[in-house]
């Protein structure tokens, strides 16, 4: 290789991976996180720019809400500022998560306390305009972006929370799985068109119940989930009669029967009266 050549690619690598690295597209924050100033996120004609503070309720100065703000750009013009409140963890990330070519803002956020709870924004480019779009507040992780049928575009793979402490503990429950494709804006609910990803996580819930009939532990709350996620696929009648086998008659929990207001006016009878009872006012059942 020419001397001069060789010299010219050793210098331009570093200078190529130099380059790359101010086009981060996530801006993730840890419980270690310390205070930051002016980072930029970008892709495309999409770049962010983000401050945080950690909350403190003990140092002086130090913010115990909106410690997260950022401001988005589109071609390099401001478009929209905005602020959020966040514990311990949180996210801004840039996802193109139809497709088009130009990314959305992801902005996740987490409230602190046992379990709960992670909110997450979108930030999509319609119109000459951001849009802002609620995708929810649920417990744990909350969900995730991925492309669960390899089509390039990014599904919200996520669950339902209605099932969380209904029959069993947080820990002993097992909630169906929910799926948003993102369309045109917003989130639509498509979970019954990916019977592969659902099929699998039926398994996950089998095989949870399995070891939890091993190890003594709940399982009216994985049972649940398991009969909702059989009715996702249309084996409602499958996973009913593993359920007629197996549930737990020595539990009482998730019986009472609530109002709107949330006042007890009665109770149903058994753990398979309750579940059918629920799987119709969410819609799993007829």
């Amino acid at each position: 290789m020419n001397w001069k050549i060789g010299r010219s690619l050793l210098f331009a690598v570093p200078l190529l991976f130099a380059g790359q690295a101010w086009a981060a597209t996530e801006f993730k924050i840890g419980s270690d996180t310390a205070s930051v100033r002016d980072r930029v996120v970008s892709s495309g004609p999409i770049k962010v720019n983000i401050s945080f503070d950690p909350i403190s309720f003990d140092k002086p100065n130090a913010p115990t809400e909106d410690n997260l703000k950022y401001e988005i750009f589109y071609n390099n013009q401001s478009k929209i500022s905005d602020v959020a409140t966040t514990f311990y963890t949180g996210e801004v990330s840039l996802k193109d998560l139809d497709a088009d070519g130009t990314a959305e803002v992801l902005v996740e956020t987490f409230t602190g306390g046992a379990h709960c709870c992670t909110n997450t924004l979108i930030y999509t480019w319609r119109n000459n305009q951001f849009v802002k779009v609620d995708a929810g507040t649920r417990d744990g992780g909350g969900g995730n972006f991925v492309d669960i049928d390899d089509d390039g575009k990014l599904e919200f793979a996520t669950f339902d929370q209605s099932f969380l402490y209904l029959f069993s503990s947080y820990a002993g429950s097992y909630p169906p799985s929910n799926i948003y494709d993102f369309k045109n804006g917003r989130l639509v609910d498509t979970t019954r068109q990916y019977p592969k990803y659902l099929r699998s996580t039926a398994w996950k819930m089998y095989q949870a119940l399995v070891e939890s009939k091993k190890n003594e532990g709940e399982i009216n709350g994985i049972l649940a989930g398991y009969v909702a996620q059989k009715a996702l696929l249309g084996e409602f009648e499958e996973g009913w009669k593993l359920m007629l086998a197996n549930y737990d008659r020595s539990s009482d929990w998730g019986f009472d029967i609530y109002d709107k207001n949330g006042k007890v006016i009665g109770r149903h009878p058994d753990f398979p009266s309750a579940l059918r009872a629920h799987l119709k006012a969410t819609g799993y059942i007829k």
